[in-house]
Order: structure tokens, then C-alpha cells, then sequence
């Protein structure tokens, strides 16, 4: 196990040097194993032996992550790692035990969600991210395994325990994020709502599309935004959609200073059960973004293997320009320019959503003062989904 004071964050690099001054973990990723019990279309993971992490190779990297003693977050993560449920359990334990300071979150298909994770997850605190790709009909096409996944919503609702979902975006589901929003209005415990575009690594290399038309991506961000905000007036708690906040925070947020995610900082890093470290979940596994391990760290390496990836599209008349809240590095990278504008599309179109609203609610404001409604009515402006 990697044991450094706190606030010293000292160790012998991988890359060389007696000493190397170790940048904070902010993001920590525990692929506690890499075999699932689904085969999805479009998985980066794509073909691996099935591993499970020991523990040393856990505590070692909750160790380091802990070592600046600066605030972190750990996701556990895989292949699927509700098929570990012991090491779910041994981490929030061995998190709460040791009072690290850190939030901890569990990313899962869902399908193998029980009473017993439910109340492990409420005990150690352990939030819940669970991937739903569309309607049941849409998530057994793409994924497998739908109706356990919907039961576990439901459980989870039972529960009273909140969620988020995340919804890989691809060809194969453009055309139904309209309907994804409806089944998940039915759960009131789902609480955010976030796309990821389809990452061209593992299975999606196989398949002849992965990536939406312009036109289609343009009609499906607009269906699901006018349906959630429909959804979002009978709800007591909104759906929050991650893109959405986004843009908007964008807007009210002036030039963008902020980089993507922690690992275009290199303060990011994900650990495969043979303790190899990577910059983050969507890199495991591929030789060529291997940064040493967790008991040795390439720590130059992590920090420059995602430098000068930056979200790049047709930026010159978009309202965004120099303040885009940009795109995941390793999607860029395995993405290339072919499907590196999927997220851009999707901002676009959220922009013009929102400004389409913006004008027809003003047009409306002016119609009614016209008419002789009595004294002036204030302007409602744009009313965000959430």
C-alpha cells in the first residue's frame, strides 16, 4: 500500500526522478472488475478476460487519491460492478472507516441491483449512476437486460434512494430520447439526465454507424428538451439534464476558463483490477494510454496524454464561441473528427431550443400587453428545464 503524510504527496515516479511532486487525484475510477453481464452494442470495454480487483490494489489507490489530502471523488466502476458487491461494500466501508474526504458514486447497468446493494448504497452514502439508452424496447436493442434495469429503478424508488442516468448517445437512439424521458418521469427518485456520445473503442468499432446524423441529433435534442420540459411541470423534483445546465451556465458564465474534466489536468485516474492506471474509465485497457500503475504512477505521462484535445466545430457564428463547456478528452481522441461533433451538435441545439423559446415567450408577452390585459407584464424570459 502507497503510504505518503498528507500534504506531502511525494513519490518516486515511474518516468524517473527521486522525487516528483504528485498532482491531487481529484478523480479516482476503481474498475473493480472488468467482466459484465451484458453485451452491449457500442461497449468500449471491449474484449477482456474477466479480472476482480483485490483488495490491496483498492486500498492502494484509495491510498494515494487520499495522500494530498485534498478533496476527491471515486466512482467504481467496470464492466459491471454490482457483480462484486463485496468490494462495493468493502470500499464504502473502508472510505467511511478511514474518513477520507471524498463522495463516492456507483456507475451500473442496473440489471443486478438487489434490496441488499440498495442498503448498502444508503449506509456508506455511495450515490447511483445507472445507463438506460432509451424505452424498454430501445434499452433490450441496445443493451440487454431492460426489464431488470427498469425493476431496479423502481426498487431504487421504493427505496427512496436518488439516481442519475446516463444515456450513451448513438444512431441507434437519436430517435427516441423523447420516449426515454417519459419511462423515466415514471421514477420520481431520477434526478439527472446526462448524454454521452458514443465512444468509437471496443464493440462500436464493429458497428457501421455509431455516430447520428446532423439532422437527426438536431431532432432528437429538440424532442427530448420540449418533453422534459413538459414532464419537468408535473414533476415535484426536476429532471436536471446535464447539457442543458451546461449551455446555460455557459451563457450566464462569460470566456470559459475551466478545463473539461480532471483528467485534461492529469488529475484524474483510473485503476484496472491488475492495478494498471490509466487517465480515466473510457482509456482502460488500451496499451497505448497505460501511465504506469498504481504503486508507481507515470505522473507526466497522465498529466500530457490528453494535451491540445479540445472540442473543435463550426465555432465562428456559434453564440458559444470561447465559452463552450467542451468534451470528454479520451472521446475526442478515439472519436477523431468524424463523431467529435456529436457534443457540439447537441449544445447547438439546446442553444437554439433555448433561444427559440426565448423569442416566443417575449412574442407572447407583447401579444398579451397589446390586447389590453391590464398594466405591463414582466417579461418570464427563457425558464430553464430544471
Amino acid at each position: 500500500m502507497v503510504l505518503i503524510p498528507r500534504g506531502e504527496g511525494r513519490v518516486k515516479a515511474s518516468s524517473g526522478g527521486e522525487g516528483f511532486r504528485v498532482p491531487p487525484v481529484r478523480h479516482l475510477v476503481l474498475w473493480l472488475t472488468t467482466a459484465c453481464n451484458l453485451q452491449c452494442a457500442y461497449c468500449y470495454r471491449g474484449s477482456q478476460r474477466a479480472v476482480t480487483m483485490p483488495l490491496n490494489v483498492m486500498a492502494s489507490a484509495l491510498g494515494l487519491a487520499a495522500s494530498s489530502g485534498q478533496p476527491f471523488h471515486v466512482q467504481l466502476a467496470g464492466g459491471e460492478p454490482t457483480l462484486e458487491p463485496d468490494l462495493v461494500a468493502a470500499a464504502g466501508r473502508w472510505i467511511r472507516q478511514k474518513k477520507l474526504p471524498c463522495t463516492l458514486a456507483l456507475q451500473t447497468n442496473g440489471t443486478l441491483l438487489d434490496s441488499h446493494l440498495a442498503e448498502v448504497c444508503r449506509r456508506y452514502g455511495i450515490t447511483l449512476g445507472v445507463s438506460v439508452d432509451g424505452p424498454p424496447a430501445v434499452q433490450q436493442r441496445l443493451r440487454g437486460g431492460a426489464a431488470a434495469t427498469y425493476r431496479a429503478l423502481g426498487l431504487l424508488a421504493h427505496h427512496n434512494i436518488p439516481l442519475c442516468v446516463t444515456t450513451v448517445l448513438s444512431s441507434g437512439n437519436v430517435d427516441h430520447l423523447g420516449e426515454l424521458v417519459l419511462a423515466l418521469s415514471a421514477f420520481p427518485n431520477v434526478r439527472g439526465l446526462g448524454l454521452d456520445p458514443v465512444v468509437c473503442k471496443g464493440e462500436a468499432l464493429t458497428l457501421k454507424n455509431p455516430f447520428p446524423s446532423h439532422e437527426s441529433l438536431e431532432a432528437g435534442i429538440r424532442n427530448m428538451a420540449a418533453t422534459l420540459l413538459k414532464v419537468n411541470g408535473l414533476r415535484t423534483v426536476p429532471i436536471a439534464w446535464r447539457e442543458w445546465d451546461a449551455v446555460l451556465g455557459a451563457m450566464a458564465g462569460g470566456r470559459k476558463e475551466r478545463a473539461y474534466c480532471h483528467a485534461c489536468r492529469g488529475e484524474s485516474l483510473a485503476v484496472c483490477p491488475e492495478g494498471k492506471a490509466y487517465p480515466c474509465s473510457q482509456t482502460v485497457g488500451d496499451p497505448a494510454m497505460e501511465a504506469g500503475t498504481v504503486d508507481g504512477v507515470d505522473w507526466e505521462r497522465l498529466k500530457h496524454l490528453f494535451r491540445g484535445l479540445e472540442l473543435k466545430g463550426d465555432c465562428g457564428e456559434c453564440p458559444l464561441d470561447g465559452r463552450c463547456p467542451g468534451d470528454c478528452p479520451s472521446r475526442l481522441h478515439y472519436n477523431g473528427p468524424a463523431g467529435s461533433s456529436s457534443l457540439c451538435r447537441v449544445y447547438q441545439a439546446i442553444m437554439n431550443h433555448i433561444q427559440e423559446r426565448t423569442i416566443h415567450e417575449r412574442t407572447e408577452n407583447l401579444l398579451f400587453q397589446c390586447h389590453g390585459h391590464g398594466a405591463a407584464v414582466s417579461q418570464r424570459g427563457c425558464v430553464p428545464l430544471p
